[in-house]
């Protein structure tokens, strides 16, 4: 793979422009983004702990934007140390398609986080079968193995901005650096994929725009997108120990001990701090230091992720703070992705999207499939409005519009469409 294709500044549905010095097209993409209404909603979708009563803990938004940030540092400064960019690149402009990548990079997760990637998953397998007599063995998994990564490619290279005609039409080194997982689902075993099969034409043009090595929907990343992950895998490892604190799930003393795993001892720099103070203290140097081992082993893998050869390697978990990262993984997955309150808002979700999944599917399955027009039905397709499937549809294409808008919701307004619904 070569910069000078990986870094194509071109837009997807767009002939070519000149590069425009004075705005350009990556800092575009990062303001498209920002004033879309499928990123201001992010604002009431769960990151870790749904249905949040304390403001300081985090949604999916402040997560986006801090992402964001942490993978404009490493994009900047893997940018200063490739030796030879194309023309109109510099380091600063590296920095910006990382930056706008992972401010995207949530932006099709549905209510509930991943807890809500897993619902529509179960709920489909379980009864979906009535819906799929018409699709293929590839399309069902579109939706037995829903992918909020999937649906993130969707957002935005079709739904948002110019629907059907690009969606947000960033530039193709933007979403190729986006996508964590560029295949298609072709096995039952891959759990991450980046495209539905709905999308798959489109994946293998932004492959080959940007030069992505593979073929037949399953190409390697962009180096890029190895930033795009660690930013990611930096800010919700660490964060995540902050808003544990936050919500009285750990102790100050398991968060700092945790966190001095990668700051080292600094003990004399949190003299006359709160423990607030000083966990934020902490997860400032902590992430500081992780965005250099990330850098420094982007560099020790170098040959193997510019000729596509490096696969699924999680640099931060691979970096001289593999070991402190994963203590603090572990601890999450014990202890704060167990908590009571989470478990049982979590089950509250299961309720909540069944209902939306049982009224929405069955009211398409009517109008596309039976052709009928149960006052029932009628008003349900009212609901949705533009986003409701036109007649002529096939199951496939209206089984997508359903998933584009409850994947779409808030976790506050797929709870009150679901009381509504079910008259309560």
């Amino acid at each position: 793979m070569q910069w000078d294709k990986l870094l194509n500044c071109d837009r997807l549905n767009e002939a070519p422009k000149p590069f425009d010095e004075a705005r350009n097209p990556f800092s575009i993409d990062f303001d498209r983004i920002i004033f879309s209404d499928s990123f201001r909603r992010l604002d009431r979708k769960t990151q870790v702990h749904p249905m949040r009563s304390n403001d300081n803990v985090h949604s999916r938004l402040p997560h986006s934007l801090e992402v964001s940030c942490v993978g404009r540092s490493l994009g900047t400064l893997v940018g200063a140390r490739i030796e030879k960019l194309p023309e109109h690149m510099n380091p600063d402009r590296i920095g910006q398609i990382v930056q706008a990548a992972c401010l995207a990079h949530d932006i099709g997760n549905p209510p509930f986080g991943h807890m809500g990637e897993t619902i529509i998953s179960e709920w489909f397998t379980t009864n979906g079968t009535k819906y799929f007599e018409s699709l293929s063995e590839s399309q069902k998994t579109d939706f037995t193995a829903f992918e909020g990564n999937a649906q993130a490619l969707r957002i935005m290279t079709r739904l948002a901005m110019y629907k059907n005609d690009g969606g947000l039409r960033p530039t193709y080194a933007v979403i190729a650096a986006m996508m964590k997982y560029p295949w298609v689902k072709y096995n039952d075993d891959l759990k991450k994929y980046c495209a539905f099969r709905s999308e798959s034409r489109i994946l293998e043009d932004i492959a080959q725009k940007t030069g992505l090595a593979g073929e037949d929907g399953v190409y390697s990343r962009h180096p890029l997108a190895y930033l795009s992950e660690a930013a990611d895998d930096i800010c919700y490892s660490i964060i995540d120990l902050e808003d544990a604190y936050e919500m009285g799930i750990l102790r100050y003393e398991e968060v700092k001990n945790l966190m001095n795993g990668i700051c080292g001892a600094a003990e004399e720099k949190l003299s006359g701090k709160t423990p607030k103070e000083a966990i934020a203290y902490l997860r400032a140097i902590a992430i500081n230091k992780c965005v250099g081992a990330v850098v420094d082993e982007f560099f020790e893998n170098y040959g193997a992720i510019m000729d596509g050869s490096l696969g699924k390697y999680n640099l931060p978990e691979n970096s001289v703070f593999a070991e402190p990262i994963k203590r603090i993984k572990d601890l999450s997955s014990e202890v704060i992705y167990q908590n009571s309150r989470k478990l049982m808002l979590e089950v509250g979700a299961y309720n909540v999207m069944s209902i939306l999944l049982e009224t929405f599917c069955e009211a398409v399955y009517d109008h596309v499939s039976e052709g009928k027009s149960k006052d029932r039905t009628n008003h349900i397709i009212k609901i949705m409005g533009d986003s409701a499937p036109a007649e002529s549809e096939g199951m496939y294409e209206a089984l997508h519009k359903v998933t584009d808008y409850i994947s779409g919701m808030t976790d506050n307004y797929a709870t009150e469409m679901a009381r509504q619904i079910s008259g309560i």
